[in-house]
This record gives C-alpha cells, sequence and structure tokens, in this order.
C-alpha cells in the first residue's frame, strides 16, 4: 500500500489501483494526520494477511522452494541447487519470505516459521 497527499486530495495505491480521495474541508489537517496513522482493523489486517498467503502459494518458485526447505530446513546452497535458480532470484524469494515472516535464518539454515508450514501443509 502506497499513500501520499498532495494538498487536500489523498492518494491511495493498493493492489496496482489508484484511489483518489478528495478532503472535505471540514476535516482539520489533525484529522487527517490521525486517519493516515490509523493502524488496520483486525478485519483488514486479517484480508492483508490471506492476501498475501495467496500471492506465496500462487508463485511456482515460492512454492517449489516452500516444499524443498520442508519441516527439516536447507542451507542457501541446497536451496539453490535443489529449485535450480539464479541467486538474484533466490534472494529475493528468501526476502519475500523472510519479510512475510515464512521464513528464518538460524546460523546456515533456512527453516520455515510456523506461519511458512501453513504454506507447505496448503501445497499439494
Amino acid at each position: 500500500m502506497w499513500l501520499s497527499i498532495v494538498g487536500r486530495v489523498l492518494l491511495l495505491l493498493q493492489d496496482n489501483t489508484v484511489i483518489v480521495i478528495q478532503m472535505p474541508p471540514e476535516i482539520s489537517d489533525d484529522d487527517l494526520e490521525t486517519m493516515l496513522e490509523r493502524k488496520p482493523t483486525m478485519r483488514e489486517a486479517k484480508v492483508d494477511d490471506h492476501a498475501l498467503m495467496v500471492k506465496a502459494l500462487e508463485h511456482p518458485v515460492r512454492r517449489k522452494m516452500i516444499k524443498t526447505i520442508g519441516v527439516f530446513g536447507k542451507t542457501k546452497y541446497e536451496l539453490r541447487k535443489e529449485v535450480g535458480v539464479d541467486e538474484a532470484m533466490l534472494n529475493f524469494q528468501i526476502d519475500f519470505f523472510i519479510k512475510g515472516n515464512y521464513l528464518k535464518v538460524e546460523g546456515d539454515n533456512y527453516r520455515l516459521t510456523d506461519r511458512g508450514l501453513v504454506l507447505l501443509s496448503n501445497i499439494p
């Protein structure tokens, strides 16, 4: 999600869709600041979390990485060799998994977190 304020116009980019919101003059700058600092509701957070899981599972390289890491984990060398991708692709996908809290690094090994194990259980 990306936010930008131009004068009294709020631009919001979400899921590759730009939403333009013209702020009415009765909303003060303090109210606008409060709106921008608002944390997502529990429902919004759940929807975002679900969308991230779907994004993780719909990519074939990510599915293969999750299955390869499995329950016991793999080193970066083993993972790269078994998945068959170049270093840049591997690093990009690893960053995605770490930021999504699906993968953790323990020494030289990559291991799935509890969330990562949920992904694994959803791959046939």
